[in-house]
């Protein structure tokens, strides 16, 4: 039996009023049994609400009056009451085969639930759905919807996917498409396989046969070093690159005419490792990508550099009040000589080494200088190389707490140690552990040193700048 156990009932509530508790499961509102999170809320908005639950082992009727469509005042321990629809496909460049043994479970789950798509943003590729999923998304307007397709070549696809027998992922997406129901693609571009030729034949059908897919977004495959047994792939090489975003770009100009956006968009990566300019935040226009990460960078030093016109004002006042407090406490090293007393001493602005990945280095060092040469602030740059999954991986968000702590100290051995190390909080779950299960706290007592968890974006990053100067 389905059943949505209750965590949390929240205070002068209508759950709270009308008796519910934490602990509580609720089998249906209204007759309606709850699959899911989604269930609830179409569920709650009604003017009468009877609701069944068990309590204990008893089954109990509650009826509830909502004249305003408050809803209940209710948290649950899970967003989906049925389990997580997981993934049945075996892809070739599947992240999650390439995992290194050793971290939390949930880590290693293959979620392919289109419930988490519309809640979170997951991408999920509709091969575990079948009729009557499309028809509740449909007639429940679960939109946007994010998929992960890869290649509009059926083959390719199937390939791609590790599939033996066809899928109806194409005729779910013209479904849903022509239902009105908003998409974004994300494709996992792998050299040689959905590149080149197979991605001009993508962009052209994705762009022309589906009118409500509102935009595409390339990333690169990721690799690490536990690919043993699996499908032979590599990376891109940088020329490759630099011909993708060239081919891309040539689609950018045309579908900027035909729809009045690029449309199709490249992850930050591509840009990096090619040595290209990354866009301005206008190309981006409301960010449809930024769930697969894609813009992330220039909207990171977008908030940056007009952050850094804020830090200068609270330095400005930081160094005024280190002048007042110098000028005093030489008055009282003079009264001192006479009475035998020396004054208090202004403090000085910490020296700060942030944490980051290889591939964001070379970005947030430029920020890093702006910020030194305006504010007088101090700060490393930690590019931290990922040994823990080898291979080819980069960037911030995969970073294990083992590697931060090894990088870190070679670090301080050749520059000296810091007074604040800051890691971004992109590294940690909800329960503020790292992949490999460390904490900011376990790395600050084998450093040595105080760490900090600033925001990952650049409002975060400079916000969390001034409280270390304000304070």
């Amino acid at each position: 039996m389905i059943a949505a156990e209750v965590s949390e009932v929240k205070p002068d509530g209508l759950a709270h009023k009308n008796g519910i508790r934490a602990g509580d499961k609720i089998i249906s509102i209204n007759g309606k049994k709850l699959r899911d999170i989604l269930d609830y809320e179409l569920a709650t908005a009604d003017e009468v609400l009877n609701v069944e639950l068990e309590r204990d082992g008893e089954h109990r009727h509650i009826k509830i009056d909502n004249p305003h469509l408050l809803g209940l005042g209710i948290y649950f321990s899970t967003s989906l009451f049925d389990g997580i629809k997981t993934c049945a496909n075996k892809c070739v460049f599947c992240f999650i085969d390439q995992l290194p043994p050793g971290m939390r479970e949930a880590v290693y789950v293959k979620d392919d639930d289109y419930r988490l798509s519309f809640l979170y943003g997951n991408f999920v590729t509709l091969t575990n759905m079948n009729n009557e999923d499309i028809d509740r998304i449909i007639e429940d307007r679960i939109s946007p919807l994010y998929i992960s397709l890869h290649a509009t070549n059926p083959q390719l696809r199937l390939m791609m996917l590790g599939r033996k027998k066809k899928d109806k992922t194409l005729v779910y997406l013209q479904r849903l498409s022509d239902a009105g129901i908003e998409i974004h693609i994300q494709m996992v571009m792998c050299p040689g396989l959905n590149d080149k030729d197979e991605l001009e034949r993508s962009i052209k059908e994705l762009s022309s046969d589906y009118p409500n897919v509102g935009s595409v977004g390339l990333v690169p495959v990721g690799l690490t070093g536990y690919r043993d047994g699996l499908y032979p792939l590599r990376s891109f090489e940088k020329q490759e690159i630099i011909e993708l975003i060239e081919q891309v770009e040539r689609w950018q100009k045309r579908l900027e005419r035909q729809k009045g956006e690029p449309w199709i968009y490249i992850a930050d990566e591509f840009y990096i490792a090619a040595g290209r300019k990354l866009p301005t935040i206008a190309h981006y226009g409301e960010f449809p990508q930024i769930e697969n990460g894609i813009g992330l960078s220039s909207l990171f030093i977008d908030e940056a550099e007009h952050g850094i016109e804020q830090l200068k004002a609270v330095a400005s006042k930081n160094k005024h009040e280190q002048r007042t407090t110098k000028a005093v406490k030489q008055a009282q090293t003079e009264q001192g000589q006479k009475t035998g007393q020396v004054g208090h001493t202004g403090k000085a602005l910490p020296r700060i080494a942030l944490v980051t990945g290889e591939l964001f280095a070379g970005i947030l060092e430029g920020i890093a200088h702006d910020i030194h040469q305006i504010t007088g602030i101090a700060i490393d740059v930690i590019p931290v190389e990922n040994k823990y999954f080898g291979g080819k991986v980069n960037v911030t968000g995969l970073l294990t707490g083992t590697d931060i702590v090894s990088s870190a100290r070679r670090m301080f051995l050749e520059h000296g140690v810091p007074d604040i190390l800051v890691v971004p909080d992109v590294v940690l779950n909800a329960d503020g552990l790292m992949l490999d299960g460390y904490s900011p706290e376990r790395a600050a007592y084998e450093l040595g040193v105080e760490v900090r968890v600033f925001g990952s974006s650049g409002e975060g990053f400079i916000e969390g700048l001034m409280e270390v100067i304000e304070n």
